[in-house]
């Protein structure tokens, strides 16, 4: 039993994983991801890089959509298709986990590590998506993996072993070099956690450790160089345009919350049971951690459980600390501390000394906060997840010759064009320079979706106008003291005669039709 205990929890993580992954729609990220990779390389470089004013065309190296490109070129464009590649790359960071827990302690906690990792509704929910995030937990937890046998290779024991232990040692950190370097072609935000692993053999004051980070640095280095020059321009698009705001003081205990269950906004009390079960779960394994740090045990046992413990702590905490100068604190590409996480807690139900009944307690606590996690992820049918599929089916059964799909932005106008992209569809742009201005016009137009300035342009003279907008739009803008809906909807209704209007979910769909005279597609001077 004890042999296929790994096999029978990877197939647990690939069944959670499996569900229900087709038949949630793709959002806007997912569907950029789709749209974009399928453009290749040569369009995704003139997309990303080309200078706009205020830097880069867009953030987030290529590494992952160039694999997408590949998987899709393979198996087709499918919803179900093009989230099976993250899929395997969680299933795989499963078996990596493992490897980490028994590399630090043993066979058993790995296995718990592992069966944690499995069922985790946070890695669940990017093991499910279309993005770059769980190709980068994989990398990093693998990069993690050799450096804790990098470690473990140079320590006195092992290095007195002559050639072939010092080959293992060069062996582990060349590959800790080459994962680190392609970490950092998937997100530059691994850049936190490569830092916080970077800094262990300085706290713990093992020089001949530093030698090898610094040798993997050295390659990670190399293969990230023909990017770094681009670094400038993609910093400055950050410090530009950028979505995020400065992350409030509770947002790690947040963070938390979304480690052990999943990172939505699910409405209360679910969200209420969510955070004060992680708040519990949370503190009891700190107390824990303390009192067992104190006792007496060997130092080898400290070094390993103040690695998983820092390797979950530093990259957030330092990110929230920047983040209040530049925000771009982003909750899932702390994807890799998560998994660190998870071997803390297989640390504290395996290690620990815990108390039967108070293990029991905190166990029920954790199932709870990932059954509810898995509910929402598995259900989940409003913003981010809108029935977008759902909309350009119905929009599709009443369409005319000579329709147009006019999308208040970006965010509904992508996942409709993946789901429907036969039906003529446009967009209007985002104010320039405002906080969601982030598909510059080389993006657009290596996209080959160019947005249009105002609903009238986007309209193109059509005698039928679908248009599509969240139902929370109209409220979202009015409060903000931007004009920008109202002015679409002004310009519709004096054009044209409002036939009819659907909300599904938090989609409103209206059509307008009887165009009065040419509707005039100038759009006003801004």
């Amino acid at each position: 039993m004890r042999r296929y205990g790994l096999a029978l929890i990877l197939l647990l993580g690939l069944a959670l994983r499996l569900i229900h992954l087709g038949g949630r729609p793709l959002w806007y990220d997912e569907a950029f991801a789709v749209l974009f990779a399928e453009k290749g390389l040569s369009a995704m470089l003139y997309g990303t890089l080309t200078p706009v004013a205020g830097g880069a065309a867009d953030i987030h190296p290529l590494l992952y959509y160039t694999t997408l490109n590949i998987w899709m070129g393979l198996f087709g464009q499918s919803p179900f298709t093009v989230r099976l590649w993250s899929v395997i790359l969680g299933v795989a960071t499963i078996a990596v986990i493992y490897g980490i827990g028994r590399a630090l302690f043993d066979h058993r906690l790995g296995l718990a590590a592992a069966l944690i990792t499995a069922i985790a509704p946070f890695h669940i929910q990017y093991s499910q998506e279309t993005r770059m995030y769980a190709l980068l937990g994989l990398l990093l937890a693998s990069a993690t993996l050799c450096f804790i046998y990098g470690w473990r290779d140079a320590s006195p024991a092992n290095s007195s072993t002559g050639g072939r232990g010092r080959l293992a040692v060069w062996r582990g950190w060349i590959a800790f070099g080459i994962l680190s370097g392609l970490a950092m072609y998937t997100q530059q935000l691994a850049a936190f956690y490569l830092v916080a692993l970077g800094l262990v053999p300085l706290l713990a004051r093992r020089w001949i450790i530093f030698r090898g980070v610094v040798m993997g640095a050295v390659i990670a280095l190399v293969i990230y160089s023909p990017w770094l020059v681009n670094l400038p321009g993609q910093l400055q698009k950050v410090q530009s345009y950028y979505w995020l705001e400065p992350p409030s003081i509770a947002r790690p205990l947040l963070t938390l919350r979304s480690f052990l269950s999943v990172s939505l906004d699910f409405p209360p009390p679910a969200s209420m049971v969510a955070f004060f079960g992680a708040l519990f779960v949370t503190l009891l394994v700190m107390v824990q951690l303390i009192l067992s740090l104190r006792q007496r045990r060997t130092k080898a046992d400290r070094h390993r459980l103040l690695l998983v413990l820092w390797l979950t702590l530093f990259p957030m905490m330092a990110m929230w600390l920047i983040s209040q100068i530049q925000p771009l604190y982003l909750e899932r590409s702390l994807l890799p501390s998560a998994l660190m996480a998870y071997v803390v807690l297989a640390w504290y139900f395996t290690r620990s000394g815990l108390p039967r009944p108070i293990a029991s307690v905190v166990g029920v606590a954790c199932l709870i906060l990932a059954g509810v996690g898995l509910y929402y992820q598995y259900t989940w049918a409003t913003f981010p997840n809108s029935p977008f599929n759902t909309v350009g089916e119905f929009i599709r059964q009443s369409w005319q010759p000579g329709d147009v799909v006019v999308h208040q932005n970006k965010l509904t106008a992508l996942p409709m064009i993946y789901y429907e992209r036969d039906l003529t569809q446009g967009y209007i742009g985002d104010r320039p320079g405002s906080s969601d201005d982030t598909l510059a016009l080389p993006t657009q137009e290596a996209l080959r979706l160019l947005a249009d300035g105002c609903v009238g342009a986007a309209g193109q003279g059509a005698e039928r106008i679908w248009w599509v907008a969240f139902a929370f739009a109209e409220a979202q803008y009015a409060a903000a003291e931007r004009p920008e809906y109202q002015q679409a909807m002004d310009w519709l209704t004096a054009h044209y005669t409002l036939a009819s209007q659907q909300t599904v979910n938090d989609l409103q769909i209206t059509l307008f039709t009887d165009p009065r005279g040419v509707p005039d597609a100038e759009c006003p001077a801004t």
